[in-house]
Order: structure tokens, then sequence, then C-alpha cells
């Protein structure tokens, strides 16, 4: 690949030798550039077609109305959040992030605020992303000099939950997924009157559960295997009566507000996770 110009020291645009304009990323790609200069791939981590748009404006445009220190911060977040979370985002983070916090920079020296509704809901759904949000704005902090109003720590929390789908995922469909997972807690909790434990293993152990639920209902993506034998979901009905009753009370109202059928599968696995972890905790 050919250099064409840098945005900052660590990504620039290139050319391949098609005529096809990239954005990369990778340790000084951009650094003491010329021009026609050679780009070895083995310093590329990272690129992008320059025309896509994962952000509905131009990835040229989005960078080049961005100040350099924000993708420098951008990056050092990602790499940040990567580390703590134990996963590799898909490459639609880094450009989204960087345009989300762009804007947000801008907003932070207007003193421009948005109402955050679901603070409660993620920091309770997406714990251990919430935190790496809360790390990502005192990383700004000490990058910027700038404090990000709280309610990044929800916007933020959003991006690092898309980042780790295998696929394309919007911010809607978080959205979603945190109304649904949050009806769910509530049905559980009224049936069995308990207040689950949100700090406790089991119920961590829940919410993943439920997110991966929610995919497979969203993305209709069936429980793999085949439909298991009736006897064992009538045994598993009668040996945990109340959580089944209370997945019963899931299943219809999931039906009601977005149309989904729980399978037997979906069925008996959700009542043993319903029981795992209101049964556990009454025990505690």
């Amino acid at each position: 690949m050919k250099f064409i110009k840098a945005f900052n020291n660590n990504v620039a645009l290139v050319e391949d030798s098609s005529g096809l304009e990239w954005i990369v990323m990778g340790t000084g790609v951009g650094f003491q550039k010329k021009k026609g200069d050679p780009v070895e791939d083995s310093s590329i981590r990272r690129k992008f077609v320059a025309e896509q748009s994962n952000t509905r404006r131009p990835l040229l445009q989005v960078l080049k109305e961005m100040d350099s220190e924000v993708l420098d911060v951008s990056v050092e977040i990602i790499k940040n959040a990567e580390s703590q979370l134990d996963v590799t985002f898909n490459n639609n983070i880094y450009l989204t992030l960087a345009d989300h916090l762009n804007f947000a920079v801008k907003r932070a020296h207007e003193n421009i605020d948005y109402a955050d509704t679901n603070r409660w809901e993620v920091k309770n759904l997406y714990p251990k992303e919430f935190h790496v949000a809360k790390d990502a704005i005192r990383l700004v902090f000490d990058r910027l000099d700038l404090l990000l109003p709280k309610s990044e720590e929800t916007f933020l929390t959003y991006h690092f939950v898309n980042g780790q789908q295998t696929k394309k995922t919007k911010i809607e469909e978080t959205l979603k997924m945190t109304e649904v997972i949050n009806r769910i807690i509530e049905v559980v909790q009224y049936h069995f009157q308990l207040k689950l434990d949100e700090e406790s293993l089991n119920y961590t152990r829940f919410i993943t559960h439920l997110r991966y639920f929610f995919i497979r209902q969203y993305k209709q993506d069936p429980v793999d295997g085949e439909e298991m034998d009736k006897t064992l979901l009538e045994v598993v009905k009668t040996k945990y009566e109340k959580a089944y009753q209370a997945v019963e009370k899931i299943a219809a109202l999931l039906k009601q507000k977005y149309g989904w059928t729980l399978s037997s599968n979906e069925m008996l696995y959700l009542t043993l996770h319903v029981w795992r972890v209101t049964n556990r905790q009454k025990n505690e």
C-alpha cells in the first residue's frame, strides 16, 4: 500500500494497488511518511474502506472533522476496554466510538448534556462494560483535561456492548435488549417477591444467559439441537414449579409485547436459570 496522508501518527489514508483508498490503523503507520511512501501490511492493525459509512457520514469526513487527540484517546480507550473485558472488538467500534467521542467532547465544552433514562438498567445489565465506560471517562479527563457528563457512562457502555457482537449491531438493538432483559427481571422479582442481588455471581450468570437468549430470539436463531423430549420438560415443570410458572409469565409477556414464541428448549433452559438465581439467593 502507498501512503496518501496522515490523520495522526497511528492513523493514515493509503491506497492499494487497485487504486482503492483505505483508512488504516497501526503503531506508526502515519509517522514521518511522505505521499507515495510504502506502508507495510505488517504495520497495519485495522483497516477500513475509506468510502464506507458506518457512522452515516463518510469516514474521510469523520476523520477530517476530528481532533487528532480525540482520535488518539479513542484508540487508547478501546485497547484498554479489550484488555479489561478480554475480548477483541469488531472493526466498527473504532470509528463509531471515535465519532461519538468527538461530538461528546464538543458537547461537554458547550455544557450540553442529554437525559439519561436508562442508567440503572445499563449499570446492572452490563456491569463490566459500565465499569470500562467509567474508566474511559477518567482517561478522557487525564488526556484531554475535560470531564464528560455522567450520561456518557451509559452511552459508552452501549458502544462496548455493541463492539462485542460478531455481526454489525445497531444501538437500537442494544436498547431493545436492555428493555427485554429488564422486563424479564421485573417478572421474576415480582413473581418471587424477591429483590435479586445484583452483585452476586448468580445474577451475573443469569444476565449473561438472558443476553444470549435475547440475541437468539431477536435474530430468530433457535437453540442448537433437536427439540427435547417433552417428558423432560414435564419433569422440570414439576420439580421447579414456581420457576416454571415465572417463565410462563415471561413467555406470555414476550408473546404479547414482541410476538415471540418460546420453544420447549428455551422454556426449559430459562426455568433452570430462574430457579438457580432465585433458589441460591434465598438459601444464602
